[in-house]
């Protein structure tokens, strides 16, 4: 049917008409005449004849009137009484339904009030009161009766009424003699069908269309025609509003007519029919009817139907969505047509996503909602990508993506593509205004409205690629996204945050994320076994997927010290193609990391710059809104800033989406990496057995598909806590075990980022430093019943501390290690976690230098020295620096130049001191709790970790650090160290001293460690521990705390004579019983095999933990390569015994 009508309409356009010009001239005259007369046209008296010799009984229906004789006059007479009798009928029943009170019989009066008969043609036809009519009716602000024919009708009289009910339909006309009874309305007289036949036909329906649609506006107003009376309401000029007018008659007649006869129904159905299928072919054809463009009309129904003269904004996109759906299921629309009739519909749609923004959210769904109804057919979805504005004209430029149709959904956000953080100037927001700055329940409507249209806005945008994906556009699309990513790359850094026409914005890589995250939703959830499709050499080498292949590190890439090649990899197979689950969930691993660091990082900042304002205020002891000038606007320009950021970054529902998906592929790496060397993970449900060796399929994932997803969860929960308290107990478990499983050194050798999993994993315990009110008893839970963290999670914070003495940058090696202080503080206490059996492994190996615990010991005192020594030194600067400033006569005399550097110093040390300040009372706390028995704690237990902490290579170096930082706290340097202000450098002296009381007090039944402590010539004084007693007691010190430190100072004292003795017998000892390093006498002397030089074992062992070479040639050493020197050890043990009987008889 549609190529029949569309070539007849190309033919009509291009071939000559098929009636002898000179007639159809002469005809068309006459008409015309008559019509302006105002008279009835006369019969076509040739056009009647040719019709009674062509045409069979069967067809009269759809023939013209012919005269008729006196026989069917008398009939026609008694028809159009049957005729009035039910029009009658059908009038009382729709004033029956508009007036409430009337109600069974009407009168025969009151019907004679209402409505008057008029005769049309051989129908009687009655007018009713507008007043009694319905509103709702689709031809405006009147509404005709329909007349109603009895089934008895004769074939003329059937012809006849489905002549007026096609001029009823599609206001057209052919004669001025019978017309459709109606209220006031305007017809169309169709002159060119008129000089052919007097009545409209099913027949020729097609062809009244084509006539009615080809007049141009002037042919409209000359050959309108006023029925009823004098109307305000023009003829639609427009095609698609014209056609869908009609369709809306066709519909309202056939839901609110139920006595019409069959006649009229099959005839309103078959006129709704031609006009779908009429805007399916003009749609086809959409060139050719040019100055008008019914794609752009179909278009303006479907987004602005209140543009629309025909039917209101909250109808149109339903009704045109509808007449779509119906052309696109018709039978005898082929492919190939479907996509030349929709494709400038699509064209248009996705020009007008220039004007799609958040704050045209209506408009921007409407686009999306339109598009996604024309794309969910695959023949249309396959036309997009060939459509102007798909891709950018630099693909490389990751900024322009803002300007492709696709990234006009993708840009609309209430973060400001061109913010920048040294912008001061006054904000207007088109978002938050000064209302919501001030009130704080205003603010949080107004962001929860923002959020939930960037949600309506994600979800539509999400299916358009759905169904994109789902048809032959699928790898042109994915490419699209591939490339976005690609051309975005340099997001992933922090310093893009700096550079905003770097590339795309912040918002649009958040939706970007958004979308790929609502595309994965069907295969989300730890156990969710769809996750077993996902093929692990996505990014492998020489994979064949829609990824580049790029450098960035792996999280794997030895096993064992051996090198995992790229042949190793490639042995495992190199697929064809990967399938929907793997390219998406790649894509958004990759989506999630440049999507989240940015944003989150200017968050940060605006979020610092606020409370700076705020602290500035407080200085001045007012509120910010009681400020006038430059600091007030100022702090509402940074309060709308951040709540912008805050709207998008922070929406709950996206960010619970991304802790799924996290959760998700966790489980899937904890799985992948310990099924042995399989691509795919067998089942998702199956318990974890973690091997000695991961697989070496890690090798072929991402970096940051970890360090990404730490972020996430240390920036969660930093600004978004309650997010991650309130996800699923279930899910977090599946979190900790993955953390946990890959800070293993054997996973993941990385030791960065083993950090930021063990950063990480400090979301799950209490913050003593936060002010957030949110519980963390779901985090803790779960942490606590987690089994892989019970067995692993102690010796892989050892071993971290350990490793990244040598890997990590000066400064981030304390901050990393801040982190593990946080972790050892909350799990020691705690049976579950096998922490303190670590330290089992120094008894028998006192002096190996390789013990994992003897080296956390070794590295964590010095670590105690260093901060806690550059933290008083920071502070004694300091003291000078503010004692400068006080003496205003000698601070005024200084050059303006001088006094800003030395601001600026004073500024730089108390930045360094608060960080030195902070880091060293961890270290110390750690010391006090790591050597302390807490309850339910066993006696050997506890033993066996003090033991570790003074063995001979240890107990020097931390009796010397405790005695010195004592006396420095107590005696009468600590002057020097109290500046002003002491909470702005973060230093509380009195915690830190308690700290080393404890940890004197947690050694005392060590006599190694009594017995150093005289030993320690630099600082140790029998006056110190009761200075440090006095000195407690004050900061109200239980007493019994007190009383074991003095216990301590009474261990000390008896120690001191044997010290003495210590010192008689190293001044008398032969230089070769004396150490050569220390110059301390020998207990034990072994040979250096190198430089065979004989020392004492422990000074050498003590020497090896921090640097594995001979001291005296440079060369490797190991305490294995040692050689024991009995007969010397025995000679000097001789003479010791000697010595100190001779040293008791002179004190005697």
């Amino acid at each position: 049917m549609f190529n029949r009508l569309t070539n007849y309409w190309y033919n009509r356009e291009t071939e000559p008409e098929p009636t002898p010009e000179e007639r159809a001239a002469e005809v068309r005259q006459r008409r015309l005449q008559q019509f302006q007369q105002g008279s009835a046209p006369d019969t076509p008296v040739e056009d009647a004849e040719s019709l009674e010799t062509e045409t069979s009984p069967d067809e009269e229906t759809s023939c013209t009137y012919k005269e008729t004789t006196a026989a069917d006059e008398a009939a026609s007479t008694e028809t159009d009484t049957e005729i009035a009798a039910s029009t009658t009928r059908t009038d009382s029943v729709m004033i029956e339904k508009e007036n409430p009170d009337v109600r069974g019989e009407t009168p025969t009066s009151s019907l004679e009030n209402q409505s008057k008969p008029r005769v049309v043609g051989s129908a009687v036809v009655t007018t009713i009161d507008p007043a009694s009519l319905e509103e709702d009716n689709p031809w405006g602000e009147w509404e005709e009766t329909v007349p109603s024919v009895q089934s008895t009708a004769t074939k003329v009289d059937e012809g006849r009424t489905i002549s007026l009910t096609i001029s009823r339909v599609f206001c057209v006309a052919v004669n001025t003699e019978e017309q459709p009874s109606c209220q006031p309305r305007l017809l169309t007289m169709l002159l060119d069908t008129a000089s052919s036949t007097d009545t409209l036909s099913i027949d020729i329906l097609d062809e009244v269309l084509f006539e009615r649609l080809s007049m141009s506006a002037a042919d409209l107003r000359e050959c309108q025609i006023e029925i009823g009376g004098s109307v305000n309401c023009p003829i639609e000029p427009l095609i698609v509003p014209y056609l869908a007018g009609c369709i809306r008659r066709c519909d309202f007649e056939l839901k609110d007519n139920k006595s019409q006869q069959h006649v009229v129904v099959d005839t309103l159905k078959k006129c709704r029919s031609a006009a779908v299928r009429m805007i399916g072919i003009v749609l086809l054809s959409n060139d050719s009817w040019s100055p008008q463009d019914p794609a752009q009309q179909i278009v303006e129904s479907l987004i602005s139907g209140s543009e629309s003269s025909l039917y209101d904004s909250d109808t149109s996109f339903i009704f045109t969505s509808q007449i779509l759906s119906e052309i696109m299921k018709q039978d005898s629309v082929s492919a190939e047509d479907l996509t030349t009739m929709l494709r400038p519909v699509v064209a248009c749609l996705t020009r007008k996503t220039t004007m799609c923004s958040l704050i045209s959210t209506p408009l921007t769904v409407s686009i999306l909602n339109a598009l996604n109804l024309l794309v969910a057919n695959k023949n249309v979805a396959k036309i997009v990508p060939d459509l102007p504005g798909w891709l950018p004209a630099n693909p490389d430029n990751g900024a322009a993506y803002h300007n492709t149709f696709l990234g006009r959904f993708l840009g609309c956000s209430t973060i400001r593509r061109d913010m920048m953080m040294s912008d001061l100037n006054r904000y207007v927001s088109p978002y938050f205004n000064r209302s919501t700055v001030i009130n704080q329940d205003i603010s949080q409507h107004s962001s929860s409205q923002y959020q939930q249209m960037l949600d309506t806005i994600q979800t539509l945008t999400s299916k358009f690629f759905y169904h994109l994906i789902k048809s032959e556009a699928k790898d042109r699309t994915l490419q699209w996204i591939v490339s976005c990513l690609d051309a975005n790359r340099n997001k992933a850094k922090l310093v893009a945050s700096f550079i905003t026409s770097s590339g795309a914005s912040d918002g649009f890589m958040l939706n970007l994320a958004g979308v790929l995250l609502k595309l994965s939703i069907p295969f989300l959830g730890p156990m969710n076994n769809k996750l077993c499709t996902i093929d692990v050499r996505f990014c492998g080498p020489q994979s064949r997927s829609l990824f580049p292949q790029t450098t960035e590190d792996k999280i794997l890439d030895k096993i064992d010290g051996t090198e995992i090649s790229k042949e190793d990899l490639i042995s495992l197979g190199i697929p064809d193609s990967f399938n929907f689950i793997s390219t998406c969930f790649y894509l958004t691993h990759r989506a999630l990391q440049l999507a989240y660091v940015s944003p989150f990082d200017k968050y940060r900042r605006l979020m610092k710059s606020l409370m700076e304002t705020q602290r500035l205020v407080q200085d001045m002891g007012s509120h910010p809104f009681n400020i006038d000038g430059q600091i007030r606007e100022r702090f509402e320009t940074q309060f709308v800033e951040q709540l912008e950021v805050k709207t998008h970054l922070l929406h709950p529902d996206m960010i619970g989406h991304v802790l799924l998906f996290y959760s998700s592929s966790a489980n899937w790496l904890s799985h992948i990496s310990t099924d042995c060397d399989s691509v795919t993970v067998s089942d998702m449900k199956s318990s974890l057995i973690p091997s000695c060796t991961p697989s070496r399929t890690l090798a072929m994932v991402p970096n940051y598909f970890v360090s990404a997803f730490c972020q996430f969860l240390i920036n969660i929960r930093y600004f978004a806590e309650s997010s991650l308290e309130n996800f699923v107990s279930e899910n977090l478990d599946h979190v900790i075990t993955f953390l946990v499983l890959f800070c293993s050194p054997t996973w993941v050798p990385n030791p960065h980022t083993r950090a930021e999993l063990v950063e990480a994993l400090t979301v799950f315990i209490p913050n003593e430093r936060s002010q957030s009110s949110v519980s963390t008893t779901n985090r803790e839970t779960a942490l606590c019943m987690n089994s892989m963290a019970r067995e692993k999670l102690g010796s892989a914070l050892i071993r971290l501390f350990v490793d990244i003495e040598h890997t990590a940058q000066f400064e981030h090696k304390f901050q990393y290690r801040f982190h593990i202080f946080e972790l050892l503080q909350y799990i020691w206490p705690k049976h579950s976690f096998k922490v303190s059996e670590l330290s089992l492994e120094v008894r028998g190996h006192e002096e190996d230098t390789t013990v994992l615990f003897t080296r956390f010991v070794k590295l964590l005192l010095n670590d105690a020295n260093f901060l806690l020594d550059e933290a008083l030194h920071n502070l004694e600067e300091i003291k000078k620096l503010q004692l400068e400033q006080e003496d205003l006569e000698t601070w005024n005399a200084l050059d303006q130049n001088v006094r800003q550097n030395k601001l600026k110093t004073l500024a730089d040390l108390k930045r360094m001191c608060t960080s030195h300040n902070i880091l060293s009372y961890e270290t110390v706390n750690c010391l006090r709790y790591m050597t302390g028995r807490f309850d339910g704690m066993s006696e050997e237990a506890h033993k066996n970790v003090t033991y570790a902490f003074v063995t001979p290579l240890l107990v020097d170096t931390l009796v010397t650090m405790l005695n010195y930082y004592l006396k420095e706290l107590v005696g009468d340097s600590q002057t020097k160290y109290k500046v002003r202000n002491l909470d702005e450098v973060k230093f509380y002296p009195g915690k830190l001293l308690q700290s080393i009381v404890h940890i004197y007090i947690n050694l005392k039944e060590e006599s190694s460690f009594v017995s150093a402590i005289p030993r320690d010539g630099r600082s140790y004084h029998p006056a110190l521990f009761k200075d440090t007693a006095a000195k407690i007691r004050k900061l109200y010190v239980p007493e019994d705390v007190i009383a074991d430190l003095l216990k301590v100072s009474n261990l000390a004292e008896r120690a001191v004579t044997s010290q003495e003795d210590e010192e008689l017998l190293t001044d008398r000892a032969p230089s070769n019983y004396l150490d050569p390093i220390l110059g301390t006498l020998m207990t034990e002397p072994v040979l250096l095999p190198s430089s065979n030089v004989v020392v004492d074992r422990s000074v050498i062992a003590k020497h090896l933990l921090s640097d594995p070479i001979d001291p005296f040639n440079r060369q490797p050493l190991q305490m294995a390569d040692v050689v024991p020197q009995t007969e010397l050890k025995d000679e000097i043990n001789t003479w010791k015994e000697i010595q100190l009987n001779k040293i008791q008889e002179e004190r005697d």
